[in-house]
């Protein structure tokens, strides 16, 4: 709290203080390690965030928050304007999106027909960030590798997925023989796309605010470049929303014919492609799943593992994947 207060000290002026004293609300920060907190000014409330883990590195993780977010501000993508950055303590001053996200905006319409109405903008927000953010993005400002691949994908995620979910949460005390050189091959799927676009890499409900008719963008502190599929299974496979195969069918078409707009591309090459990417997101969702719920005791978490879980297995089961007779399997098997 000292920290922040230096910080506040230092930024917020008088005029902006509600009632002539800052007014702080502490805030809930999901799966991250941020403290955030909302302060009540007199011309509308601004959020603080402290993130001291976040300094280490050149790039940091704040770093590239920062840079990210004066980017994609200027590509006129909504993300939280910023009104300062303090390096040294780890401290960010920006604009307040509200509470309203849209998973929980999501619970409130069931119909199916509401639902999609209310993906489909949101799909054409998403390539907007993909084909725009990409233009003039600086990788070397990425804290955590400049490029979505096979080799960041099973590193990441296909053994995030075995050591944190099958090994650290169901107690698997060594991997059944020959599902590690599948997986591998798998993750090395992904560099069969060749588009690239910005990644925003955890683009699903709780990181896209709703406010009235229009979205606001946050948590984008690990973008880098990558296939526009990753974003787009983040959003359809959400476990927060657990959208119908249904809907999420009628949305990849919807917005495969966004981007056959905008570029040239092989219609089920992308298809097949997105199977194999939307599986590593699979992996990434139940390994950070377990991961936060048995290490970081957010319990909370592990009411959406059933869901992604069924999801998963769901798509091993696919035509895609029954070459990988022991993966399809043990995931067969959990």
């Amino acid at each position: 709290m000292r920290t922040l207060l230096a910080f506040l000290r230092e930024t917020v002026t008088p005029g902006m203080a509600y009632s002539g004293r800052l007014r702080l609300k502490p805030l809930k920060g999901d799966g991250s390690d941020r403290r955030i907190y909302r302060l009540y000014c007199r011309r509308g409330n601004i959020v603080a965030v402290v993130h001291p883990k976040g300094r280490p590195g050149r790039p940091s993780e704040n770093d590239s928050f920062a840079y990210m977010a004066r980017h994609l501000k200027k590509k006129k993508i909504n993300v939280p304007r910023l009104f300062a950055y303090h390096r040294r303590r780890g401290c960010f001053l920006m604009e307040d999106f509200g509470d309203l996200d849209l998973a929980a905006h999501i619970t409130g319409h069931p119909d199916p027909r509401r639902i999609i109405t209310i993906y489909k903008p949101l799909l054409e927000h998403l390539l907007n960030i993909q084909i725009r953010g990409a233009e003039g993005f600086e990788p070397r400002f990425c804290y955590d590798t400049p490029l979505f691949d096979g080799l960041f994908t099973w590193h990441r995620e296909s053994r995030y997925f075995l050591e944190s979910f099958l090994k650290g949460y169901l107690g698997y005390p060594v991997q059944p023989k020959g599902v590690e050189e599948e997986l591998r091959h798998i993750a090395g799927q992904v560099d069969r796309e060749k588009v690239r676009g910005f990644l925003y890499r955890d683009f699903q409900s709780r990181n896209i605010m709703v406010q009235g008719d229009s979205f606001g963008f946050i948590d984008f502190q690990g973008g880098r470049l990558g296939p526009p599929q990753y974003d787009l299974a983040s959003l359809l496979i959400d476990p927060y929303v657990q959208l119908s195969w249904e809907i999420q069918e009628e949305l990849l078409e919807y917005y495969l014919k966004g981007l056959s707009f905008q570029m040239v591309f092989n219609h089920r090459h992308f298809i097949d492609n997105y199977e194999f990417i939307a599986f590593q997101r699979n992996l990434q969702i139940l390994g950070a799943f377990a991961f936060l719920s048995r290490v970081k005791g957010k319990t909370y978490f592990e009411q959406y593992i059933p869901a992604a879980l069924k999801t998963l297995k769901r798509r091993a089961a696919g035509k895609p994947f029954r070459s990988f007779n022991k993966v399809r399997r043990l995931i067969e098997g959990l």
